[in-house]
């Protein structure tokens, strides 16, 4: 998935899960690659902002736990990363830009045998494409998700609903 779909796609899901309050994001990759588009969508961080983490495979959990978190598709069948025992809100991404997210050294999925000097990259997977501008979610992504899932009908979400339409 590109990765303006994907964060438009994640942006969608943010929106449910924050009910539309402001969000505040981790310092890093993920504030990043999702700032920009945060700000434009949901309102300026202030009282009452609920807090956004990055989670999932070797990553550990954090504590105390954000009010959302920022997790993996399975790249198969597209569930969900799920914290063992956790049932807290979660905000489901497209693996390949989760796993730039959360390990953005990392150029290939396959391990490597043997060890390579410090500093030398293995060429074997392309490096992501690092944009020369704010990274703007794919409207139509954004809008179709966030039509389809059904918590946005409710009144405090209504308003990001009939904005889309």
């Amino acid at each position: 998935m590109e990765p303006e779909a994907a964060a438009g796609v994640a942006l969608a899901h943010l929106v449910v899960a924050t009910e539309g309050r402001p969000v505040t994001l981790p310092a890093g990759p993920v504030a990043e690659l999702l700032g920009h588009a945060v700000g434009r969508y949901l309102p300026a961080a202030g009282p009452g902002a609920r807090s956004l983490a990055l989670a999932g495979p070797g990553i550990r959990a954090p504590r105390p736990r954000a009010d959302v978190l920022l997790v993996p598709r399975h790249p198969l069948t597209g569930v969900p990363w799920r914290p063992p025992g956790d049932e807290g809100a979660v905000v489901p991404m497209d693996s390949g830009v989760w796993a730039h997210l959360a390990h953005p050294g990392e150029t290939s999925p396959m391990p490597a045998t043997g060890v390579l000097p410090e500093g030398v990259l293995r060429d074997d997977y392309a490096l992501p494409p690092h944009p020369w501008y704010p990274l703007t979610p794919h409207h139509h992504a954004f809008a179709r998700t966030l039509a389809g899932l059904p918590a946005v009908r409710l009144p405090g979400l209504r308003g990001f609903h009939d904005a889309c339409r």
